[in-house]
């Protein structure tokens, strides 16, 4: 059993994150993004060894993820339909996650044994995530599924552009305070 650490993709601005394990040397080394069809996170080792991939099938409110070892696909991971408590199902690894996107709290199994954990690092302050994996041969999945769930776990600003503009609703010259350009057009119509 060993604890990898890797940096949550919510603080991390990066094209290639290196992941770390307990004594804080670089294990494993992640490259690439997400957002576009065909997209993909390639996982090496610290030689330069591609060791597995996960590329984006589809986008939207289901996306779907493909899992590859040796440029063999190995199982297919999509977005369930779960509000806080969610177990997706990963196809061809007959993993089965259980976990809280909110918390960013996961355990994968398959059959009744557990392949791997995945908890914000305490220690880090949420900044970096915790993955104990239980066989040293699942590492490179477990690291990728990981990013997937990590993904799903982040919700997008529901009001980017109105921040970043600072927009706010302006009253006609003339007029209180309270009363808006829209209340204006109102009166002028009836």
């Amino acid at each position: 059993m060993r604890t990898l650490y890797m940096r949550d993709h919510a603080t991390d601005r990066q094209p290639a994150t290196v992941i770390h394990d307990e004594n804080n040397q670089a294990a494993y080394l992640l490259a690439g993004k997400w957002g576009l069809r065909q997209d993909a996170l390639s996982l090496y080792n610290m030689c330069g060894d591609l060791l597995a991939e996960v590329s984006q099938l589809s986008l939207g409110l289901l996306p779907k993820f493909a899992l590859y070892v040796n440029h063999q696909k190995v199982g297919v991971v999509g977005k369930s339909l779960g509000f806080v408590r969610e177990v997706v199902y990963i196809r061809g690894l007959n993993w089965v996650i259980v976990g809280n996107a909110l918390t960013n709290h996961y355990r994968v199994f398959k059959g009744s044994h557990q392949v791997f954990a995945m908890e914000p690092a305490a220690e880090t302050g949420a900044s970096f995530l915790a993955i104990t994996i239980n066989h040293p041969q699942d590492e490179p999945l477990a690291i990728l599924v990981a990013c997937v769930l990590n993904h799903w776990a982040k919700r997008p600003d529901p009001q980017p552009l109105r921040r970043k503009f600072k927009w706010r609703p302006q009253a006609e010259p003339g007029l209180s305070m309270g009363t808006t350009l829209r209340d204006c057009h109102w009166q002028k119509l009836h």
